[in-house]
């Protein structure tokens, strides 16, 4: 790689009058910098990164912050925002906060003394203190699939709410009037959104709402579902809030020979890849997670070059409703394709 004694070497004049030019740092003759930056572009000399930021430049680098990246959604989402960031001539520096704000905290912390050009997070928390100094000392970043409060950020997330309110009138259709949510015991953006949408469409058909929590204090699934039997009147549908929460309720069910479509109705909130590989398939609301990692780089790219100023804007996408076996619906040998139900903005 070429060095600035090698680009001084080929222009013909001293080490530091090359520093000059390349870093801006104090003036030379016009006739210098015309031979630097003639030898600069004959040999393909670049400053390294490393160098731009000792000089206060941002780095060519994107940050990328997921809260597990063996999640699989989380694990799409950041192979597509590598793979678009790339392509605009960017490198990404990803990490996982573990679900932890605290982590999430430190290692934000971290990318911003590193002088990173842009963040894209998942954030923990809506308002978060070290997001609103990120942002007030001009760092453009994009929150992806649950937005900043206070941070004044650009936002990618999908239509949650009314998705989920969308699954439950699916499972009302099919005659369900005792419906069991089942969701994690993370307070976080996209659980109160599906949760709410749960909660309101089944108030709305004058039912009763009935919720399982999962997770350390609540407990397990496998450990709830047998007093959640015990209990009339009996649930005849299982709503599960996230594509990990489905996998727990559906193995849980096979293990106790509970016939899924048959005894009980399952349906998930992701397309995760065991839904089309057991029988009977799995209905799922689908969320656009290629699109939503491309948006949030396209939106943090905007930022960084300057090509949008207006306050933080909030980009919600559409998801659909995958109807499959789970839910009760049947298909024809001649035709398994599942159905899609696209749903619209909020």
């Amino acid at each position: 790689m070429p060095t600035l004694a090698d680009v001084a070497k080929v222009a013909g004049v001293g080490v530091m009058s090359v520093s000059r030019v390349v870093n801006g740092t104090r003036k030379v003759s016009v006739e210098t910098e015309k031979k630097v930056r003639a030898a600069i572009r004959r040999i393909g000399y670049e400053p390294s990164e490393a160098a731009k930021i000792l000089k206060g430049h941002r780095a060519h680098v994107l940050g990328l912050i997921v809260p597990d990246i063996a999640d699989p959604f989380f694990a799409v989402c950041a192979n597509v925002i590598q793979l678009a960031a790339r392509e605009a001539g960017y490198m990404t520096l990803m990490v996982a906060s573990d679900h932890q704000a605290t982590i999430e905290k430190q290692q934000a912390e971290l990318m911003m003394q590193r002088q990173i050009a842009g963040l894209i997070t998942v954030p923990m928390v809506a308002d978060t203190d070290y997001f609103v100094r990120g942002r007030a000392s001009g760092l453009p970043i994009v929150a992806m699939d649950r937005p900043l409060s206070d941070a004044d950020a650009d936002a990618v997330i999908v239509d949650n709410r009314d998705a989920s309110m969308r699954m439950v009138e699916h499972l009302l259709q099919h005659g369900h009037r005792n419906i069991l949510c089942v969701t994690d015991e993370e307070k976080i953006f996209t659980r109160l959104e599906r949760l709410t949408g749960y909660t309101q469409c089944m108030h709305k058909a004058g039912l009763n709402t009935r919720i399982c929590m999962v997770g350390p204090v609540s407990g397990t699934f496998a450990e709830q579902f047998p007093s959640i039997l015990a209990t009339e009147p009996r649930p005849t549908a299982i709503f599960a809030l996230n594509d990990l929460l489905a996998v727990e309720v559906i193995r849980h069910l096979r293990h106790t020979h509970v016939k899924i479509g048959h005894d009980m109705a399952v349906v998930g909130f992701d397309d995760f890849d065991a839904a089309t590989l057991i029988i009977p398939r799995i209905t799922v609301v689908r969320q656009p997670v290629v699109e939503m990692g491309r948006q949030a780089v396209s939106m943090l790219l905007q930022r960084i070059e300057g090509r949008s100023t207006e306050p933080g804007k909030h980009t919600v996408l559409k998801t659909e409703l995958i109807i499959r076996e789970s839910c009760g619906c049947g298909f024809s040998k001649t035709d398994m394709k599942p159905k899609s139900v696209s749903g619209g903005k909020r």
